[in-house]
């Protein structure tokens, strides 16, 4: 079986992955999920049962003309929001964010909330390795109307489909993201591997992998590079994009996934030869199931810490290998 592998730096280094070269970028600003058809057909409108999944908007403490946009999903506490430590981190593994804010989207109209916590899980050290995961603390309680969401305690998430969504930018599997109207998109995706199937070097268990598929075997990442054959679920089918980090993938109603990041430009699996979240990708979610006990501590905690006192990182890699937070500059 093949094992792809990447060289971790900040910015213009390269690496291979089967022979293509690819480089590192800085965040640029970026325009929800890309999608099999047409993006308007995978719109939710509240009430759904996704008015728990927000999206979140944090300001850069290092770099304040400039924030961040990402998606979260509102936890069984009502103040607690699960999202990727990426969003809200430096790339020197800091927190690097304030006045942050969340977005409910309800029938009866927006509700936003500020967030007076940030947490970062400790083996977040921005290499995209594992730990990418986050729990914003709220300074109210969210609305009623607002789901309320359990985390997937089990281990059998590999070939399982899940409903992904998420509020970054969309577009369709042959152009990859095009556009950005702040929009919450649902679709589906089944989770092909565990993500060290990628590099070794990953922490075993932490995260979960699968691809953009179109039916069409010549663009089957998992089936060109690991023999792990899926032609995709058609209309449904959707893949993250700039934005959606953050966001749920749910099994059964729980939240089993924390959208993290993607690999991509490996024309001519990919279609296109730039990692634009088109057909022929691989994404990656942080795995819920392997931070259970994480976040079921900071659930229960009874006081929390300065923020000062968190830490974690922020790293957007460009072509090969990209995050899928949105940069805006204010």
């Amino acid at each position: 079986m093949n094992t792809l592998t990447f060289s971790k730096a900040k910015e213009l280094a390269t690496w291979s992955m089967f022979g293509f070269l690819t480089a590192f970028t800085a965040a640029l600003p970026v325009k929800a999920l890309t999608t099999f058809g047409n993006p308007d057909d995978r719109i939710v409108r509240p009430p759904s049962p996704f008015d728990g999944v927000v999206d979140v908007l944090v300001q850069e403490i290092i770099e304040p003309d400039f924030s961040n946009f990402c998606s979260g999903s509102l936890l069984t506490t009502g103040r607690h929001i699960l999202t990727a430590a990426h969003c809200l981190t430096d790339d020197l593994g800091s927190l690097n964010s304030t006045n942050g804010t969340v977005r409910f989207e309800l029938d009866t109209g927006d509700v936003i909330l500020p967030v007076t916590q940030y947490f970062i899980h400790p083996d977040w050290k921005g290499d995209f390795l594992g730990g990418d995961i986050a729990i914003l603390e709220l300074g109210a309680i969210a609305p009623d109307a607002a789901q309320r969401y359990d985390i997937y305690r089990d281990t059998d998430e590999v070939f399982q489909v899940g409903t992904k969504v998420g509020y970054g930018n969309s577009g369709n599997g042959n152009e990859g993201e095009v556009f950005f109207d702040l929009a919450k998109r649902s679709g589906k995706n089944r989770y092909d591997s565990l993500g060290d199937i990628v590099d070794p070097t990953i922490t075993p268990g932490a995260l979960l992998a699968y691809d953009f598929d179109n039916g069409l075997p010549e663009n089957d990442a998992f089936g060109f590079f690991f023999g792990i054959n899926d032609l995709g679920l058609g209309e449904e089918e959707v893949f993250l994009a700039s934005g959606d980090s953050g966001g749920p993938t749910f099994i059964d109603g729980e939240i089993a996934g924390v959208t993290s990041f993607s690999l991509g430009g490996f024309f001519p699996i990919d279609i296109d030869p730039f990692n634009n979240r088109s057909f022929g990708e691989l994404g990656f979610d942080t795995r819920v199931s392997t931070y259970a006990s994480w976040i079921d501590g900071i659930l229960s905690r009874k006081t929390v810490p300065e923020p000062s006192t968190i830490l974690g990182s922020f790293l957007v890699l460009g072509f090969g290998f990209l995050t899928s937070k949105r940069k805006s500059k204010k």
